[in-house]
Formats: structure tokens, sequence, C-alpha cells
């Protein structure tokens, strides 16, 4: 069953009416969230617990007159593609199968979140940031993520393929099965990443990133099995 619960938005004391829906089913009808008519729009909004498809949350993003800020929401494979998400802030948010295809993320936040099967193609703007984020098998081509914490995130059998990449922080992140063909990595710090297995293709594709003395002695004895002796003097 569903049931409405009010609460006051803006100065001007609108209500905001939203319908509380069942647990989370595939498959399910759309999420909708209800606004009262009225010249009052929602500033600032924090949703905490929600679950939206991609017109329900596109309804939020139009009423709301600052930032959004979602914690512990469920977007489970929403249709955001080409959607302005700028200065949007999501937190322990699931949003698994999510599709941000060129969709607009500057000064977007993406913290602790679920975003395993995304897909996030050509997004673009400056100031994005995503750590602590888990985007195993992500669809990240020609993604601009240049100048980003990437900060623990995983990005295991994800496509990377021509993203910009540039002068980004790859602290705690794994990169096992990363497709990075044609990334831009110049400047890119891979110093605290989880490389995994590097062949030559997968070396060539590194070009320009920062790693450590350790991590290119163990990328040439799995390259060429030679051993490695360390000849340094205390």
């Amino acid at each position: 069953m569903l049931s409405c619960q009010s609460r006051k938005a803006g100065s001007a004391g609108a209500t905001m009416r939203m319908l509380v829906m069942p647990p989370y089913k595939p498959n399910r009808g759309r999420a909708a969230i209800e606004f009262a008519a009225g010249p009052a729009r929602l500033s600032p909004v924090e949703l905490i617990e929600e679950m939206y498809d991609g017109p329900a949350f596109r309804e939020v993003l139009a009423a709301a007159t600052d930032a959004v800020s979602l914690v512990r929401c469920d977007l489970r494979g929403a249709d955001l593609r080409d959607a302005d998400l700028t200065e949007v802030t999501f937190t322990d948010c699931v949003l698994d199968g999510i599709r941000l295809d060129g969709a607009s993320v500057g000064g977007a936040s993406f913290v602790g979140c679920r975003l395993m099967g995304a897909s996030m193609p050509h997004t673009r703007g400056l100031g994005f940031t995503m750590q602590r984020s888990n985007l195993f098998a992500a669809n990240l081509v020609g993604a601009v993520l240049a100048n980003t914490d990437l900060t623990g995130c995983r990005f295991t059998e994800a496509v990377l393929r021509g993203a910009d990449l540039r002068s980004s922080v790859f602290d705690g992140c794994e990169l096992l099965g990363a497709d990075l063909y044609a990334a831009k990595l110049d400047g890119a710090d891979l110093r605290g990443a989880a490389l995994g297995p590097c062949d030559l293709d997968r070396l060539r594709a590194m070009k320009g990133a920062i790693i450590t003395t350790l991590q290119a002695r163990d990328i040439v004895i799995e390259l060429s099995g030679v051993t490695v002796i360390d000849n340094s003097t205390g």
C-alpha cells in the first residue's frame, strides 16, 4: 500500500507530499514524488532512503532551486541520460545499472556508492568527485574524469577506453582487468592503485601515468620473467 507523508519546504511554507513506496521489487511501477501547487520550490533538498526511477528523479531535479543531496537512496537502473546533475551529492547510494550517458556532473559527488554495471560514457563537468565507490564492470568510455579524486574506488573490469583521466588520483583503487585502451593518463597518480596483471598493451595504455619503483619492478618481472636484484647499499 502507498502512504502519503507531508513536510514543509522552502521559506514560503509550501508543502511537499511524497508517496512512500513499498520495498524495492524488480519491474515495479514508476516511483513518484508529488509537489503541491504554488510558486514555492524546494531549496535546499536532502533526500534520505528514498527510491526513484529516472522520470521521478528528473522531477526532483526540476523542482529544486539548490543543490540536491541523496543519502542511502536507491536509483537502480534509473535512466538519467544527458541529465544535469551539477552539484548533486550521492552518499552511500545504490546506483547499479544507472544510465548517466552524457550527463553533466560538474561539482557532483559520489561517495561510498555502488555503481556496478553503471553506464557513464561521455559524462562531462569540472570538479567531479568519486570516492570509495564500487564501479565493477561500469562503462566509462570517453568519460571526462581529469583532475578527479578517485580515492578508494573499485574499477575492476570497468571499461575506461578513451576516458580522460589526466592528473586524477587513484589512491587505494583497484584496476584489475580494467580496459584502459586509449585512455588519457598523463599525470594520473597510480602509485596507490592495485594495477593487476600487466601485458605490453596495458603498459602502453598507462603511458604518462605516475607509478612507484616497486610497481615498475613488478611489471618488468611479469613481462620478462627476469630476476631483479637491488644493488643499492644502505
